[in-house]
């Protein structure tokens, strides 16, 4: 049994890869309010990120997420805007996603 608990923490460790915290300078593709499964607002910013994998460059669109406190603030970003925050980044499955820590 402990081994199994062992196997599974692995595996769930190696699939969500965590980054340190930084400062994100971006353009909004897209800005959209949604309400989370407890009722609760949340923004979901959408940002052009360029990347390159074996040679070859394109773009992504790469979702910051803004909770709590940090909605008010994240409401008044317009798509096209540019924008600062202090982001915690995260990589699930190869992709990439940021939660807002604080705005410029």
């Amino acid at each position: 049994m402990k081994k199994l608990m062992v196997i599974l923490m692995v595996l769930l460790m190696a699939g969500v890869a965590l980054g340190a915290d930084s400062v994100l300078r971006a353009t909004a593709s897209d800005v959209v309010v949604a309400l989370d499964k407890n009722g609760n607002e949340y923004v979901r910013i959408i940002v052009s990120e360029t990347k390159v994998l074996e040679g070859i460059t394109y773009k992504t669109g790469t979702p910051v997420m803004a909770f709590g406190a940090l909605v008010v603030e994240a409401k008044k970003i317009k798509k096209g805007q540019k924008f600062t925050a202090v982001v915690s980044q995260r990589e699930y499955r190869g992709r990439t996603s940021y939660t807002v820590l604080a705005f410029k």
